[in-house]
């Protein structure tokens, strides 16, 4: 009987047109599972450069420095060569720094140098309390000065100071831009463009140390730094920023497993649950076949091959929504798209009919074990 492919197929299309209702639970179960999953693989597969420039704003994180312990210089040019072997697409933002103590007014202070157009980047935690920031490099005309220095010299934004080195009889005036404040040493500096503070401190194409933010995993920017390192100028990544990516990728990507490891289960629960409840009602259905000729086998192969199509078109449509959920979650978290990567579908959907198709095995095989006659009879 069950041989009749016409009758196999018209029993499963009636059962599916029919029986909607009854397996909408299911399909919602195995279309959200497949949902999450899809997203998650789309995160998962796009975390890695999401979480690496979240974890860039953060600040530098590699150092150039003087090779030798016991210099506190380095060659400007040197290092503006080193900056350009760097490849644009991995370089963030650098800053050189050169570091003077001067007078400001009454005030003793000491000036640092920067590169104004990468301030935010280097240092992005350097907060501007009143005032406007700079952005222009050779800005030789303004200056920050920190929330302690101010206190302390009582200077104010619009305020114009002369800015002299130690023992100088001229220097070179300069007007309050801003109040910065970072909770760092910024706190109690006047920065001033590396420029200036070449020409007061009178150390021209020099730093004291210099500073980049390269995005990559620390094994990168490690041989980056030995590549680039040499007997003048030592570039090393700060360890404690470079390294905490990795482990926080890792510890997020643990967690996405996790959560959709666990979504997964529950989805195997309701269809079990489920699935046990629809085959309980179809019963006799099940003891009407088998009296009428059919094996075992024949009524596993029809309740197998509707689950699975059932299963199927709940698991293809999550797959595709995922996609809008991944896209939720990188707004939400990263602020940014997710890149779309097809083969989220199919793992999604494998992962999904998997859980499904060992959730259905207990059901279907307990259906199939009643005795025919006391179902038959009403028993």
């Amino acid at each position: 009987m069950i041989a009749n492919k016409g009758f196999f197929y018209n029993v499963i299309f009636k059962s599916l047109r029919f029986g909607a209702a009854r397996v909408g639970v299911i399909i919602v179960s195995i279309l959200l599972g497949a949902c999450v999953t899809a997203a998650f693989v789309n995160v998962y597969l796009d975390i890695d450069s999401k979480v690496s420039k979240e974890l860039k704003s953060y600040g530098a994180n590699v150092v150039f420095a003087p090779a030798d312990p016991v210099s506190d210089a380095v060659n400007e040019a040197k290092f503006n060569e080193k900056i350009a072997k760097i490849p644009s697409d991995k370089l963030i933002g650098q800053s050189g720094y050169l570091f003077t103590q001067v007078n400001i007014g009454p005030t003793t202070a000491i000036a640092m140098g920067v590169k104004f157009s990468d301030l935010t980047r280097v240092k992005p935690f350097l907060e501007v309390k009143e005032g406007q920031g700079i952005t222009l490099d050779f800005d030789e005309r303004n200056a920050l000065i920190g929330t302690d220095l101010a206190k302390q010299s009582g200077f104010k934004v619009g305020d114009t100071i002369e800015v002299r080195q130690i023992g100088a009889n001229a220097g070179e005036k300069v007007k309050i831009r801003g109040i910065v404040q970072d909770g760092d040493k910024e706190d109690s500096l006047l920065i001033i463009s590396l420029p200036l503070a070449q020409k007061i401190a009178n150390e021209p194409n020099t730093l004291n140390y210099a500073e980049a933010v390269v995005t990559g995993k620390f094994d990168y920017i490690n041989e980056l730094g030995k590549s680039l390192s040499d007997e003048q100028i030592s570039v090393k990544p700060v360890a404690k920023i470079s390294k905490s990516e990795g482990l926080i990728l890792d510890k997020i990507k643990l967690l996405m497993a996790l959560v959709s490891f666990v979504i997964l289960l529950i989805t195997s629960m309701c269809v079990n649950t489920t699935l046990s409840a629809i085959l309980f009602s179809r019963s006799k259905e099940i003891a009407l076949l088998r009296a009428l000729g059919a094996s075992k086998k024949n009524v596993l192969n029809l309740f197998g091959v509707e689950t699975f199509v059932t299963a199927l078109a709940a698991a293809l449509a999550g797959a595709i929504l995922g996609y809008g959920l991944a896209q939720i979650l990188g707004y939400a978290i990263f602020d940014s798209s997710i890149d779309f990567r097809f083969m989220s579908i199919p793992i999604a959907m494998v992962i999904s009919l998997v859980f499904a198709g060992v959730a259905s095995i207990y059901p279907i095989k307990r259906a199939l074990e009643n005795k025919m006659a006391d179902i038959l009879r009403g028993e």
